[in-house]
């Protein structure tokens, strides 16, 4: 008597896999106002309070440049880095409750999963920042590009997804909110170690040596460059600096994912 073979219970395919986790986690973002409302509104308080009370006193040594175009760029990269390290609360909150581990166990694997809150904090970040432009528009923001502008927003989001993946990682190698939250603490604190209020070449001394060594400045002044229309002469050192924190964020997710696997 030939005993019947055993059939493997199918698996989904990564791609609805993924998009499952896409529309999970982006529905977990619209339903936590903190993850979304909250990095909407400081853009636009820094915005108008700085617009407000120093655009005056900028435009006089700013010549041909708006000092709301001026500040923009900053304000869109402190945003982003806020609401981009929604990743990691995602992670944090599905590590937690053991929900990744029952998914690890039904699909052999978390990395799809983990896809999810990283997607989701990168949409959530462009509808910021599109909401961030149009109150900047609103209070008299007139950029010499449109498309520059929208080359801006690109870039601002190739650095979020830098923020996102190490924000994971560490929420997947630390499980704690206070680790998981250091990323966009530090980029929030070192982009006031730019040229904030005035180009890098008008500060202090001890200032303009630290920004000089900083690669948010490049960053900051590869976005500004592109919005104006000016010569991208910052931005060799500003879009390697993107690629080389998108490269790490990878790299360090992969490897939290092995410590993690190495501990069951």
């Amino acid at each position: 008597m030939t005993l019947p073979l055993a059939v493997a219970a199918p698996r989904r395919t990564p791609t609805p896999v993924v998009l499952a986790a896409v529309r999970r986690s982006t529905r977990a973002v619209l339903r936590s106002p903190a993850l979304l409302v909250a990095p909407v509104a400081q853009s636009l308080f820094f915005l108008l309070v700085y617009a407000g009370q120093l655009s005056t006193v900028g435009s006089s040594y700013l010549p041909g440049t708006g000092f709301i175009a001026f500040l923009l760029p900053l304000i869109l990269l402190t945003g982003v880095a806020t609401g981009a390290g929604a990743a990691g609360t995602l992670v944090l909150r599905d590590i937690t409750s053991g929900y990744l581990d029952r998914l690890r166990l039904a699909h052999g694997s978390t990395t799809p999963f983990l896809v999810g809150p990283v997607v989701a904090a990168l949409v959530a970040v462009v509808v910021q920042m599109v909401i961030t432009v149009v109150g900047a528009t609103v209070i008299g923001y007139r950029p010499q590009s449109w498309p520059g502008v929208f080359a801006m927003l690109l870039l601002m989001v190739a650095l979020g997804l830098g923020v996102a993946l190490l924000s994971t990682a560490l929420a997947i190698r630390s499980a704690s909110a206070s680790t998981t939250g250091l990323v966009p603490l530090a980029v929030f604190g070192l982009s006031f170690f730019t040229g904030v209020f005035a180009p890098v070449d008008e500060l202090a001394t001890w200032m303009r040596l630290i920004a000089t060594v900083n690669p948010l400045t490049y960053i900051v002044e590869t976005a500004r460059q592109l919005g104006s229309g000016d010569a991208l002469t910052a931005a060799p050192v500003g879009v390697t600096a993107v690629a080389i924190l998108a490269v790490a964020g990878i790299a360090a997710c992969a490897l939290a994912l092995r410590n993690a696997r190495k501990k069951r």
